[in-house]
């Protein structure tokens, strides 16, 4: 169990990922996270809601709080 909770600020879209799936390849990682929230109907719905579209390279920390709300921390 963590002891501290992942700080919400904005991140690079690399970055978030890579905390997400850290064993996998940065291309991996950057994939395994779109996929996450292009399966998810409301997490995407509510991603747009905040400015959010494929491609996205820096996440709002409001985009961040609703990805981790979602998906719970990395």
């Amino acid at each position: 169990m963590k002891d501290q909770s992942l700080p919400i600020h904005p991140y690079g879209w690399n970055e978030l990922a890579q905390l997400y799936s850290p064993a996998l390849s940065s291309s991996a990682q950057n994939k395994q996270l779109l996929r996450w929230i292009q399966n998810h109907p409301q997490l995407r719905d509510e991603l747009a809601r905040e400015g959010w579209v494929k491609g996205t390279r820096r996440l709002t920390s409001m985009q961040v709080r609703i990805i981790v709300a979602y998906l719970g921390e990395p």
